[in-house]
């Protein structure tokens, strides 16, 4: 239990069970002889290999085998619209709205694999905020956006 001192609180360590490793030991089973081994059936060594192995694997899946995905990973690329004669202002809302339409467009007559149909979901992406993109894919799973796609 506790005794409050002033604005603090003391707890009595004597009065809590502490758990004692010894005896954990003492009434664990010995492991089954299976075929299997498992991880308390292994030593030392064959477990710091295992981690070893473990760790090796886990890199090269993030890395890649000499490190060729670690470029992606620390310095991505950074992927916007380029400029388009017809949005020559700084307000490029329009612009936004014609990449998300056009998007939509390809994707309905090219597939969403296409690669020109990419480059639009790229551009509305960079440009369009994303609370209207979320409002505009709501309308269009409702049936009521404005546009033909």
């Amino acid at each position: 239990s506790h005794v409050r001192m002033g604005n603090t609180l003391s707890y009595s360590t004597s009065l809590l069970p502490v758990a004692r490793a010894e005896a954990e030991e003492d009434a664990t089973p010995p492991p089954k002889a299976s075929g299997k081994a498992t991880l308390e059936s292994l030593s030392a060594e064959e477990l710091e290999e295992l981690k070893a192995e473990i760790i090796e694997e886990t890199v090269n899946k993030v890395a890649g085998e000499d490190g060729e995905k670690l470029v992606d990973l620390l310095e991505p690329s950074v992927d916007t619209a380029p400029y388009d004669p017809r949005f020559p202002n700084r307000n490029q809302a329009r612009h936004c709205f014609v990449r998300f339409n056009e998007y939509h467009k390809c994707v309905f007559e090219r597939g969403e694999d296409h690669p020109r149909c990419q480059f639009y979901e790229r551009s509305y992406q960079s440009l369009c905020p994303a609370d209207w993109l979320e409002n505009w894919n709501e309308l269009r799973e409702k049936g009521l956006w404005t546009g033909k796609y």
